[in-house]
């Protein structure tokens, strides 16, 4: 007769974790994961174009790129109160899908156009063209990070914005890759074909991104779940009022404009020593992809790898004061030799630290204001006012040049404005901080 069984005694079980925790961390993860998809097909679409965008600026003389940039900013001043009314009347998915599939349209004249023989009609196009890839580069990406902004607080921007980054490096490496061995075998008309099915693919992404969002957003009651699906109404003028009555603004508006006069003084400087390095366009235009492919694998590096810990170690402040500390190097190193190689490796430091930490710094800068400043006066300041430094900085660099100012000259004024743009950069960090934990203490309370 067998014995009962003696009882052995029950260990311990970690208790499971809460199912809706490990619900909401997939529905993050697989936000984020969309958001990263659809900064890869916009840049993808925007490098395909760039290295185009830039040999043309390089042919041209020092004022017709002053023209150029003018006209740009012209443009920008017309398409924001169009911007702002589309953003008054359209919910946040209606908005998205508008001004991509304009894009997308654009480029589709563009490709017409191109394929006529009239020599004056082809320089206009070409005159268009660079103008509305500013454009597009600009309100593309001003659109993705106001979205960005909407979904995510200043706590989730410094911990996921990076990563979501990095997946528009990788577009754009995919990009340069494609045109630097694209460019010798297809004509710039057929290149065009490429960003518009790149433009259509980040819609899917947008769309999927908007359905994990509303998911995370339903599964926590304090979110706002009619973000998605209502206007944010308002007036065409409302985002520039707003700025002119906001000193945090006024200042984001401050640094992006020293960012455009540094960052200008070097486009110029490399349209003139590409220019006088190469008389092929074909080279040109290849230099540029190459130059491209190599900022955009440095950037990759530093968002997978610097820029959140950055953000989450050091802070906004140290995050932002960053690129003025390697504009000042690279102005000293362009006042002593204004070679192409040191010009390379300036670009390259430059470019890769500005897209690589400044960039994501930049919209965590605009989580901590209201959801109509996130649309409207984000997109005045992200177009306008950049492009506004851009002409400035232009009309600036060129009437010193045609002064006589050597470019080792123009690197040594340059110096002084690094500095000054370092000191605005810490009191704009410090001031996010200070809103981002107010914030954090008004939803504490609310919950």
């Amino acid at each position: 007769m067998e014995s009962p069984a003696t009882p052995r005694p029950s260990t311990p079980q970690p208790e499971p974790a809460p199912r809706w925790w490990s619900r909401i961390e997939v529905y993050e993860r697989a936000a984020v994961a969309w958001a990263t998809a659809w900064f890869f097909f916009i840049l993808l679409a925007y490098l395909i174009v760039r290295p185009v965008r830039e040999t043309m600026g390089s042919i041209g003389s020092t004022a017709a790129l002053q023209a150029l940039m003018l006209a740009t900013f012209v443009v920008m001043l017309a398409a924001v109160p169009a911007y702002s009314f589309l953003v008054a009347r359209l919910s946040r998915r209606w908005l998205v899908r508008t001004v991509y599939h304009f894009f997308a349209g654009c480029l589709l004249v563009f490709f017409v156009l191109m394929r006529f023989a009239s020599a004056e009609l082809q320089v206009w196009t070409a005159r268009a063209f660079f103008v509305w890839v500013n454009v597009f580069a600009l309100f593309a990406t001003s659109v993705f990070w106001s979205v960005l902004a909407d979904l995510y607080s200043s706590s989730q921007g410094k911990r996921l914005f990076g990563i979501i980054a990095a997946g528009g490096t990788a577009g754009a490496i995919t990009g340069s890759l494609l045109t630097s061995q694209l460019a010798a075998h297809l004509s710039t008309g057929t290149l065009l074909l490429l960003p518009i099915l790149m433009i259509e693919c980040g819609l899917v992404c947008a769309w999927r991104l908007e359905k994990q969002s509303g998911r995370l957003r339903q599964s926590l009651p304090e979110q706002d779940t009619a973000a998605s699906t209502t206007a944010t109404g308002g007036g065409l003028l409302t985002g520039i009022t707003h700025v002119w009555n906001s000193p945090y603004l006024l200042a984001i508006c401050a640094f992006l404009v020293l960012v455009q006069a540094c960052g200008t003084q070097l486009y110029f400087q490399q349209a003139e020593i590409v220019d006088a390095s190469f008389e092929s366009k074909s080279e040109r235009t290849q230099l540029f992809a190459y130059l491209d492919l190599a900022t955009q694998v440095l950037t990759l590096l530093i968002q997978m790898f610097c820029a959140s810990v950055v953000l989450r170690r050091f802070g906004v402040s140290v995050a932002l004061v960053i690129l003025p500390v390697i504009y000042l190097c690279g102005f000293a190193s362009l006042a002593v030799s204004q070679s192409l190689g040191v010009l390379v490796i300036v670009m390259i430091a430059t470019r890769a630290i500005s897209y690589g930490i400044t960039v994501p710094t930049r919209e965590v800068l605009f989580t901590v204001v209201s959801r109509e400043d996130k649309y409207k006066s984000k997109n005045f300041i992200d177009t306008v006012v950049l492009r506004g430094g851009d002409a400035i900085s232009g009309q600036v660099f060129g009437g010193l040049r045609n002064l006589g100012a050597s470019l080792a000259a123009m690197n040594v004024l340059a110096i002084p404005l690094t500095v000054l743009w370092g000191a605005v950069a810490w009191r704009l960090g410090k001031r996010q901080q200070q809103m981002a934990d107010t914030d954090a203490g008004s939803r504490t309370s609310r919950g």
